[in-house]
C-alpha cells in the first residue's frame, strides 16, 4: 500500500460554480477592520477610497499589508492608483460619491421625448431600471 497525501490548491479557477462565493467569504473576513471604512471589496472588484492623497497612500499600505499577510497576490494588469474618478461595479466613484454613469444613462438621455401613454410607460420602465 502506498501513503495517502493531501494536495491543496494554490490557485482558485474562477470557472468553478462556488469560487466568487469563496473568494467574497475570504475578503469579507480578511478585510474586516477595513470594509466601509476605507475599502470596498465585491467578488474580484476592489477599490480603496480615501479622502487626501497622503491618507490614500496609507490606507493603499495598509491594504498591501493585510494582502501579504494571507500571501494573496493582486493583478498588476487590473490595478490603477491613485486616481480621482473610477468605475466600481458599473457605478461612477468620484471624489465627490457616487454619480450616475454617463455610459448607463446615455440611452434615456438620447431618447425623444414620449408622445403617448405607452411611451411614457416605456419611459418610467428604464428610468425605475437605471434607479
Amino acid at each position: 500500500m502506498g501513503e495517502t497525501s493531501n494536495y491543496c490548491y494554490k490557485v482558485m479557477s474562477f470557472g468553478l460554480k462556488n469560487a466568487s462565493a469563496t473568494y467574497q467569504r475570504l475578503m469579507d473576513r480578511i478585510l474586516v477592520p477595513m470594509m466601509g471604512r476605507n475599502i470596498q471589496a465585491y467578488v474580484n472588484d476592489m477599490v480603496v477610497t480615501s479622502t487626501t492623497e497622503m491618507k490614500h497612500k496609507e490606507d493603499l499600505a495598509e491594504l498591501f499589508a493585510k494582502i501579504n499577510r494571507y500571501y494573496l497576490k493582486l493583478n498588476p494588469e487590473k490595478c490603477v492608483f491613485g486616481v480621482k474618478i473610477g468605475k466600481f461595479l458599473g457605478i461612477l466613484q468620484t471624489e465627490r460619491g457616487i454619480e450616475a454613469n454617463p455610459d448607463k444613462s446615455e440611452a434615456i438621455i438620447n431618447m425623444r421625448s414620449p408622445a403617448n401613454v405607452k411611451e411614457v410607460q416605456r419611459l418610467i420602465g428604464r428610468m425605475t431600471t437605471l434607479s
